[in-house]
């Protein structure tokens, strides 16, 4: 094998790992961490999947003092990289969440705020996770 092969061959074979690698990357997954709500840390388990779309919806589940909370997530605007908004719904509301994947979307971190008459609050109070079962939380 000539030089100029070899090289053609590292190349293709370099671009085709960075290439997988990429796309492994990915905000789907099931998230365990610690949110702020009712003015303390709480335990929170965020589920996320992407569809065809690229839209992130999911779920989360966290004990409040009064009993499990159950609520769902969808992204606000269709976004990509990194950053995305969510809207949260619950027993208790909604309102919006922001939330910063590492690189490799291997954690998360967020902050999430209310709604007044139909008017988001600023995301205010803390919401992050790292991969449920391995890593830490960023």
């Amino acid at each position: 094998m000539n030089l100029r092969s070899f090289a053609f061959a590292f190349a293709a074979l370099f671009y085709g790992f960075c290439t997988v690698n990429s796309m492994a990357a990915s905000p789907s997954g099931r998230f365990c961490g610690e949110m702020i709500s009712s003015g303390d840390y709480r335990d929170v388990e965020t589920t996320l999947n992407v569809a065809r779309d690229g839209h992130l919806s999911g779920t989360y589940e966290l004990d409040e003092p009064d009993g499990r909370v159950e609520g769902s997530l969808v992204e606000k605007d269709l976004g990509s990289g990194t950053s995305r908004a969510l809207v949260w719904t619950d027993k208790y509301g909604t309102g919006l969440l922001y939330l910063d994947f590492s690189s490799d979307f291997d954690g998360f971190n967020g902050s999430w705020g209310g709604s007044v008459n139909d008017k988001y609050d600023a995301p205010s109070h803390s919401w992050n996770g790292a991969r449920c079962g391995g890593g830490s939380v960023r």
